[in-house]
């Protein structure tokens, strides 16, 4: 015997057996219990969903020789004959191939002569929307009217380029979209039966490329089948779709949730050797940051279409509103943006770098100053020293003496700013609220001084007092190299510096940044200096976690500056505000 395809083998054969379209069949079952049947039935629905189905159903249920029933007894001649297209009552016509008007004289013609073995004569018209205006001018009044033993079930894809004299002459059902948990669920049931073996992602990822159509699952499952050898891993299943794994999608974000540009680079080179359809990744990506979204705003409302309800709820927790929605956006431009990029992964990892920088609260680093051999132990050029005053000339007693000007009476100096602070307002003669009596003048005191950098504990140093983690910026390694190098530790053994890397930033380094890192350190310490690059733990003595601590402590240095300004304080009390502590940023002394 030969192979049967799942789509036709696992066709359902009665109302029970279908999966979803609840809706349509509680209504059929119903009319069918009470003998109240129309003469017309108009299934819409996109392609897969079970309308030309849901039409023999109906042909059996009205033919069986048991009586008309929503429970076929599939025993009968009329039964087995409609299950093997062969009922001679059951006619199914395909309008996209006989639109002419001569086809549709020739079916009204014959639908007065009675059913030769059924009860009723059932015409199953697919892909109705087909028909010329002619045609349907044609049929109008047979469908408006037909003889007593007559049935007409219509189906198609596409309703509105229905006529609304057709629309109104029938029942009309909706079909809706199988859901992910619909097809998953039924594929297990198929691959259980068929003796398959299978990983779950393998099938919400056929789910997902179904787009709603069972028939569209089953057939892509019967060619993973095939492509996986009798088996349905998910790794086989991403090659042959072209797609990559959902756990890729949540690698991705996790890289962006912790602010990690290597690792985002790492995952995007990794999942471009499967050649994967970047516009379909920014889709997954559009859709898990919508999810995200619905839990933070209604929590317990992410649906597991895609089997990561669980790992949405976490993202969401650890994800702020703010974050998903420029995710969002960014991931929505992107996507439009890659029609008109040269290279597919370019529009990709450029969108995907977006998101990484403009990220609320991203350290935005400005580009390295050129070396002029003054800085300070960062690397930074100091400021420059404030030209003294010039002298002023004695004033000829002849001349009318200018009265002095007064000194400027300079505002307290605060450690930090509000983003996106308005510039002050020119002086005024009075303060701008009108002070009520008895009230006191507000202290303004003096500036804080900036926080002392924090102090390298158990960091090793070179003989000559060259500490990695705070004094690394000194080398001047720029680009790529440097970003790498930052997140590394290092110890010298004699002339050779040893740096230790971790596995997700040692695949991004080539023989080009090592030659790079390479000539800083030998302008830094010598000709003779060697490299030796290892990976493993790089541990806490990294020039981007130094870095990091003294972020944090500036941040929280300027929240506490901003928190006790007695100007900031009077405004509070004064006016009811309050202090906005996500829009604090430290001032970049010394850096231009």
């Amino acid at each position: 015997m030969s192979y049967q395809v799942l789509a036709r083998k696992w066709r359902p054969r009665t109302f029970q057996d279908m999966v979803g379209q609840e809706h349509v069949l509680q209504a059929l079952i119903h009319a069918l219990e009470h003998q109240r049947l129309h003469h017309a039935y108009l299934f819409t629905g996109t392609r897969g969903v079970g309308k030309t189905t849901i039409g023999r159903l109906l042909a059996r249920c009205l033919n069986c020789e048991t009586g008309i029933t929503p429970n076929p007894c599939g025993e009968c001649d009329s039964c087995k004959e409609i299950l093997d297209g062969r009922f001679v009552d059951l006619i199914e016509i395909d309008a996209a191939s006989r639109t002419g008007v001569d086809d549709m004289r020739e079916l009204t013609d014959n639908v007065q002569y009675s059913p030769s073995r059924g009860r009723f004569k059932v015409y199953l018209i697919d892909e109705v929307h087909m028909l010329t205006n002619q045609s349907f001018n044609a049929f109008l009044k047979t469908l408006e009217e037909p003889p007593e033993h007559v049935k007409f079930l219509l189906a198609t894809t596409d309703p509105q380029k229905l006529p609304v004299t057709v629309l109104s002459r029938c029942l009309q059902f909706n079909l809706k979209r199988m859901t992910p948990e619909h097809i998953v669920g039924h594929l297990k049931h198929v691959l259980t039966e068929e003796q398959i073996p299978f990983e779950d992602p393998a099938l919400w990822l056929l789910a997902r490329a179904a787009d709603g159509s069972m028939r569209d699952a089953l057939s892509l499952t019967d060619q993973a089948i095939s492509f996986g050898n009798q088996n349905l891993a998910a790794s086989d299943v991403s090659t042959m779709l072209g797609t990559i794994d959902q756990r890729d999608i949540e690698r991705i974000v996790a890289t962006l949730v912790e602010r990690d540009g290597p690792g985002l680079l790492a995952e995007i080179s990794r999942i471009a050797d499967f050649a994967p359809d970047y516009a379909v990744i920014l889709a997954d990506l559009l859709s898990l940051f919508h999810r995200v979204t619905m839990e933070q705003v209604v929590p317990g409302s992410a649906d597991n279409a895609l089997g990561d309800a669980a790992q949405v709820q976490a993202l969401a927790r650890k994800l702020s509103a703010e974050d998903a929605q420029l995710f969002y956006q960014t991931a929505l431009m992107g996507r439009k943006d890659l029609a008109v990029t040269p290279d597919a992964r370019m529009g990709f990892e450029m969108t995907l770098l977006r998101m990484l920088a403009f990220r609320p609260g991203a350290d935005r680093r400005e580009p390295p100053a050129v070396s002029s051999g003054t800085g300070d132990s960062a690397g930074h050029a100091e400021p420059e020293p404030e030209p003294a005053a010039p002298q002023q000339a004695p004033t000829p007693a002849s001349a009318p003496a200018e009265p002095a000007p007064a000194p400027a009476t300079v505002p307290h100096s605060r450690a930090a700013e509000p983003l996106g602070q308005m510039p002050e307002p020119p002086a005024m003669d009075a303060p701008p609220w009108e002070p009520e009596p008895g009230d006191q003048p507000v202290e303004t005191g003096t500036a804080p001084a900036e926080p002392a950098p924090l102090p390298v504990e158990d960091a090793p140093a070179t003989m000559d007092g060259f500490v990695w983690e705070r004094d690394f910026r000194q080398l001047d390694i720029n680009g790529m190299p440097g970003n790498l190098a930052s997140y590394s530790a290092m110890v010298m053994d004699n002339q050779t510096v040893v740096l230790t890397l971790d596995e997700g930033h040692s695949r991004l380094l080539n023989a080009r940044h090592e030659e790079k890192i390479l000539a800083a350190l030998r302008s830094r310490f010598g000709d003779a200096t060697e490299l030796r690059i290892v990976q493993g733990e790089p541990g806490p003595h990294t020039p981007a976690a130094w870095e990091e601590r003294q972020r944090v402590a500036r941040q929280q240095f300027a929240e506490t500056s901003i928190r006790q300004d007695p100007l900031v304080k009077s405004i509070v009390e004064r006016f009811e505000g309050r202090v906005v502590e996500e829009s604090i940023r430290p001032i970049e002394t010394g850096r231009r």
